[in-house]
C-alpha cells in the first residue's frame, strides 16, 4: 500500500541533520571514503507521529539512519493483527537486508512520536557499491550485529519467564520515553505468551505500581524495578 506524500516529507535542514550523522557509532566507524559517500547520496527526511515510513512487503527504497526520535519495527498478520518486535532509537540504522537479497521490506516502520531519518536512496547505494565494492564489507558488518542481536533474543526468550519478557519488552519499546503506545494484544503477539497470560502480568505490575495501564497506552513508573524483573 503506498504511503501518503504528506506522510514523508524531505526535511529542509541539510547540514543540520549531517552533523547528527556522528552520533552513530557504525557511520563514525566507516573509512572516510564510505562516509562522504552516504553524506553525498543521502538526505534528510522528516516522517511526522502516527507517520509510516514503509509497510511490510513494500519494494525496497534504501538505507536509513535514525537522526532524532525512534522508528517502530513490527509486522502485521493476515487478519489485521498488529505486533511491534523493536524500537531503534538515534544512531541506529536499518533497510540493509534488501541491499542483499533485493527483496521486499520484511516489517513495517512507523513512528509514534515523530523522526528525523537520514535516507540513502537504494538504486543510488547500490550503483556506487558496484563502483567501490569494498563497501559491502562494512554494510555486512552492519547486518551481522544485528543477527547477533537477534539470535541472542531468542536465546533469552526460551530462558526468561514470562514477566521477565513482558518488563523486557516494555522499556525496549519504551526507549527513552515513559509510555509505550500499545495495545495489550500486541504487547502478547510480541512477547510470545497469551493475552490471558499478558493481562494477567500486566495487572500485577500496576498493582505492584510499576506502570499504569490506560487504552493502547502503557506509562513505566519504576524503570528499576522493572529491569529487575526482566534480568529474571
Amino acid at each position: 500500500m503506498p504511503l501518503p506524500h504528506e506522510a514523508f516529507c524531505q526535511a529542509g535542514d541539510k547540514t543540520g541533520a549531517l552533523r547528527l550523522l556522528a552520533d552513530s557509532s557504525w557511520f563514525a566507524s566507516l573509512p572516510d571514503t564510505l562516509q562522504t559517500s552516504l553524506q553525498t547520496l543521502g538526505r534528510s527526511r522528516s516522517l511526522p507521529a502516527g507517520g509510516y515510513l514503509f509497510l511490510q512487503g513494500d519494494p525496497a527504497d534504501g538505507l536509513y539512519g535514525i537522526l532524532q526520535g525512534s522508528v517502530l519495527i513490527g509486522s502485521s498478520s493476515a487478519v489485521g493483527k498488529n505486533s511491534v518486535l523493536a524500537r531503534l532509537a538515534p544512531g541506529q540504522w536499518f533497510g540493509e537486508v534488501a541491499l542483499f537479497d533485493l527483496g521486499p521490506r520484511t516489517h513495517n516502520a512507523h513512528t509514534d512520536s515523530g523522526c528525523l531519518l537520514w535516507h540513502v536512496p537504494h538504486g543510488a547505494l547500490l550503483a556506487w557499491l558496484e563502483a567501490w565494492p569494498q563497501g559491502w564489507y562494512y554494510l555486512g558488518q552492519l547486518m551481522a550485529g544485528k543477527t547477533r542481536q537477534l539470535m541472542s533474543g531468542l536465546a533469552q526468550q526460551t530462558l526468561l519467564s514470562p514477566e521477565a519478557r513482558v518488563a523486557q519488552r516494555l522499556l525496549l519499546l519504551a526507549g527513552e520515553s515513559q509510555a509505550v503506545s500499545l495495545s495489550q494484544e500486541a504487547l502478547a503477539s510480541a512477547t510470545g505468551i497469551s493475552r490471558q497470560t499478558c493481562n494477567t502480568i500486566l495487572g500485577q505490575l500496576a498493582d505492584a505500581g510499576l506502570i499504569s495501564i490506560a487504552r493502547k497506552q502503557l506509562t513505566l513508573l519504576n524503570r528499576p524495578a522493572l529491569q529487575r524483573i526482566g534480568a529474571n
